[in-house]
């Protein structure tokens, strides 16, 4: 016999090499495909362009840009701080001289500064605060705490006032005051 004029395709390792050999032609073929965009189509609109790079840099106080890298169209957006204050109703006994005051930043990215807070109404001059939150800068979900002191002069009496709490990139908001003579 002899086996010189026999294909590989009569044997079964010839027959598993060739059809190695096809299969791998075929993945390399449509992998060149897909990449060159000839095939695989649906492109998602929201997605990017292929080779582009999308950044986001959040700056201190929650300054935010998004644009693609090398150039191009720069969107800014900003949150604004948000904060709220605990109680929001400041309530002293005649003979409580300070109560405390808790300033949390709400903001999902924002960072606030305290400011020192100020007071009106008509006895804006009896209250002041101590300079727990003043200057402080809280990242989103810190607190915190500042005091209220109550210095009456003369004789007590009921005495009420609104305390502005600020920060900066921040609305302020105001704390109604109250101590009942009596209390």
């Amino acid at each position: 016999m002899t086996d010189g004029n026999r294909s590989f395709w009569s044997s079964v390792p010839g027959l598993i090499t060739g059809l190695a050999g096809l299969l791998t032609g075929i993945v390399g073929l449509v992998t060149v495909l897909i990449q060159l965009g000839v095939i695989g189509g649906g492109k998602d609109k929201a997605s990017p362009p292929a080779g582009s790079v999308t950044t986001v840099t959040v700056a201190q106080g929650g300054s935010t840009t998004t644009g693609p890298v090398g150039g191009g169209a720069i969107t800014p957006t900003t949150e604004r701080g948000r904060f709220t204050v605990s109680p929001t109703l400041l309530s002293l006994q005649s003979s409580d001289r300070q109560k405390p005051l808790v300033v949390t930043n709400v903001s999902s990215t924002a960072t606030i500064t305290m400011l020192a807070p100020d007071f009106d109404g008509p006895d804006k001059a009896v209250f002041r605060a101590d300079a727990g939150c003043t200057n402080v800068l809280l990242p989103p979900g810190a607190s915190c705490t500042l005091n209220v002191l109550f210095s009456p002069t003369g004789i007590l009496r009921t005495y009420s006032a609104n305390m502005v709490v600020k920060a900066s990139g921040a609305d302020s908001t105001s704390v109604p005051i109250e101590v009942k003579a009596g209390l």
